[in-house]
């Protein structure tokens, strides 16, 4: 089976801990790899502004999902979607941008990748998984 991977996001990071998203279709296998800091920053922040209880935000707060079993599949695209697609750097505090302003400026560009990335595998009918290595 082909593959087709999207290491934008982890390039510079090679050797780091890393989480992938993926899903396959009948011919290819779509792998969205990133340098798991970049992962977590985005949702650190998004902890601040959205509810803890949404559905992967829950599952990383409780170090559960991904964490616990790994290919670990995301049962709601659509509400990923919406969780990543509502990041919004603006909603952040400013003692936590200042702990990551290294990496600040990618973050927006990592949740559209996410974003996009789940998108993809929605209309293909395919399902997600999460990956973390």
């Amino acid at each position: 089976m082909k593959e087709r991977i999207n290491h934008t996001y982890y390039v510079v990071y090679e050797g780091q801990p890393e989480i992938s998203f993926f899903f396959e279709s009948p011919i290819e296998k779509h792998i969205l790899k990133m340098w798991n800091g970049y992962f977590e920053t985005l949702l650190d922040l998004m902890t601040q502004y959205a509810p803890s209880d949404e559905y992967i935000l829950h599952e990383y707060c409780a170090h559960e999902g991904w964490y616990d079993e790994s290919p670990w599949e995301i049962q709601n695209i659509d509400a990923a979607i919406r969780l990543f697609e509502s990041f919004d750097l603006n909603k952040a505090s400013g003692e936590q941008l200042e702990q990551v302003k290294n990496i600040v400026p990618d973050i927006p560009g990592v949740a559209h990748q996410i974003t996009a990335f789940l998108e993809k595998a929605k209309t293909n009918g395919c399902k997600a998984y999460i990956e973390y290595d």
